[in-house]
């Protein structure tokens, strides 16, 4: 929904159908004058995509006018909190309007453009009182989360710090002897009559710490370091094969992972060790061209090695995002690639595609990477990357060319996600089992798992269902998660013995999940009432969502 398209009329009879409001339409009484928590929802909006906020109908009553609303006030005194409670103040358009005979608030919020963010309530610090959407609730950000935000208004310089503990024989002699050669050869001017460490020091690949002593910096390690991961553990690639479309998917005998490895080293290394990993489970289709059959990959490797590449380099290597790792995962039907931390600065999922445009979050490990050669040995070859912006373009390009769906990218605050589809997947389908929320990814670091583990329920129509669709938000990294996430990927009902297996909890630990599961209506049993007959599937009529 676009926020300035905004009909009343509409809204109220979706909102009367399935009993709620919705994640970018907030509805308040507001009998007793502006409501507690209205701030929220302005930092919400404004942090996300923008929303709408209607004051003077009651949800209890069904969306109907609130008698003896008082709007001018109430409009006078949400102008007065956008103004004077918000940092920065929120330019929203507030007006009155008649509904059904009675005066209603209706207040359009637009999103905040990126380096104005976050917006937060003043009374209490940007890092208690920034917000954003989440299902019909409005969420607060951690401080991991603002910080990324923050970054968008400037540079980060992560990558140009020293590492303390780091010496200068800890960087690949042939990575750093390709490097300084072709420095050299393509700026000769610039640096001739430097030695080769200051050269290192000129390119941030080395600096000198409060002592005085050259060491490596952030930047130089992970792209010339042997193992990096000596003071980055978490600085690696993930990489697993899985059977099936989703992580709750086993093979018949309970395998989780076909393949499952962490792969370390400098990034050339972890690039090239990842696409052999990928070409070792790839396989090989046939393809008839007039009379001749020719034998290619199901995924184009220019597309997956610069997804991979794109990762390694706009990862967040703040000393929170180090935390996680770029996980690869190949699916029955696609390749999914996630990296810590969202775009960066002004850069959209709208503007992946534009040719040259580029806002790389770690500037010096992207002028080190490329002139950066890939290792002798490795199957890649020429230098790790272009950074000239046209890193997605190639991955576009190559997939059409290939006759595969467009990319599929997924920009969150605190990761992002690229799925590249194989040949007769339906990434529309498949993007409706991915367990995302609009504003919270996979990767988070230092969140605190809630108690609750059904956040909240609501119900939608949902594009293609006969009916209105239940949506129960569940907190991911929970077992009641991962069980509702399980079954609904399988197309028969599951026992608990297969839950227990499948997910390495014990029987009390299932037991417990699947009974507050029943409880919520979301799970049902199938066949006997109890004992080792029963089977459970997702309620009809539901929907998941983390």
């Amino acid at each position: 929904m676009d926020v300035y398209d905004f009909d009343l009329v509409s809204f109220a009879a979706l909102a009367r159908h399935i009993g709620t409001d919705t994640e970018r339409v907030e509805v308040k009484a507001a009998a007793d004058g502006v409501p507690r928590g209205i701030a929220e929802t302005l930092s919400a909006f404004s942090n996300g995509s923008g929303g709408v906020i209607v004051l003077g109908l009651a949800e209890a009553d069904g969306f109907r006018p609130v008698e003896g609303f008082s709007a001018k006030a109430v409009a006078d005194g949400l102008g007065q909190c956008c103004n004077e409670k918000m940092e920065p103040p929120v330019r929203a358009s507030i007006d009155i309007v008649e509904f059904e005979g009675a005066p209603v608030v209706v207040a359009v919020v637009p999103e905040l453009p990126p380096h104005l963010k976050p917006c937060y309530v003043k009374a209490r610090s940007r890092y208690e009182g920034s917000y954003l959407r989440m299902g019909d609730g409005d969420r607060r950000l951690s401080p991991y989360e603002v910080d990324r935000i923050l970054e968008g208004r400037h540079e980060p310089r992560y990558d140009r710090q020293v590492v303390p503990e780091a010496t200068m024989d800890e960087l690949d002699g042939e990575l750093v002897e390709g490097f300084v050669r072709k420095q050299r050869a393509e700026s000769p001017r610039a640096f001739n009559g430097m030695g080769d460490e200051e050269l290192l020091e000129a390119l941030c690949v080395a600096a000198k710490d409060g002592d005085g002593v050259l060491r490596p910096t952030l930047a130089g390690l992970m792209a010339l370091g042997r193992f990096p991961q000596r003071h980055f553990p978490r600085a690696c690639v993930s990489f697993s094969v899985i059977p099936g479309c989703s992580k709750a998917d086993v093979t018949a005998d309970n395998v989780r992972f076909l393949d499952s490895r962490d792969i370390v080293g400098s990034i050339p290394v972890m690039i090239s060790e990842t696409m052999a990993s990928v070409r070792r489970n790839m396989r090989v289709v046939s393809r008839m061209q007039g009379a001749f059959r020719t034998d290619v990959a199901e995924y184009p490797e220019v597309a997956v090695r610069e997804a991979v590449a794109n990762a390694l380099l706009h990862r967040d290597y703040s000393p929170e995002g180090c935390a996680s790792q770029v996980q690869v995962n190949m699916y029955d039907n696609r390749i999914e690639i996630m990296s810590p931390g969202g775009l960066f600065k002004a850069m959209t999922v709208e503007r992946l595609g534009e040719l040259g445009v580029s806002f790389p979050r770690n500037q010096a490990l992207a002028n080190i990477l490329k002139t950066t050669p890939y290792a002798e040995g490795c199957a890649e070859t020429g230098s790790v990357v272009e950074n000239k912006g046209t890193g997605y373009f190639q991955i576009c390009g190559s997939m059409r060319k290939a006759g595969l769906p467009d990319p599929d990218p997924r920009d969150y605050i605190t990761a992002f996600v690229l799925n590249l589809y194989k040949a007769g997947a339906n990434p529309q389908a498949s993007r409706a089992r991915q367990r995302y929320s609009e504003g919270e990814g996979r990767i988070q670091a230092g969140r605190k798992e809630g108690s609750d583990r059904i956040v909240r329920s609501v119900t939608e129509w949902v594009p293609g269902a006969s009916g209105p669709t239940t949506i129960h938000i569940v907190n991911p990294g929970t077992v009641d998660y991962d069980i509702v996430e399980f079954l609904a990927e399988s197309d028969r009902p599951v026992r608990s013995s297969a839950l227990m297996a499948a997910l390495g909890k014990s029987r009390a630990t299932i037991s417990r999940a699947l009974g507050r599961l029943l409880d919520q209506a979301l799970v049902e049993r199938v066949g006997a009432g109890h004992g080792p007959g029963t089977a459970y599937r997702l309620a009809e009529g539901n929907r998941v969502a983390g």
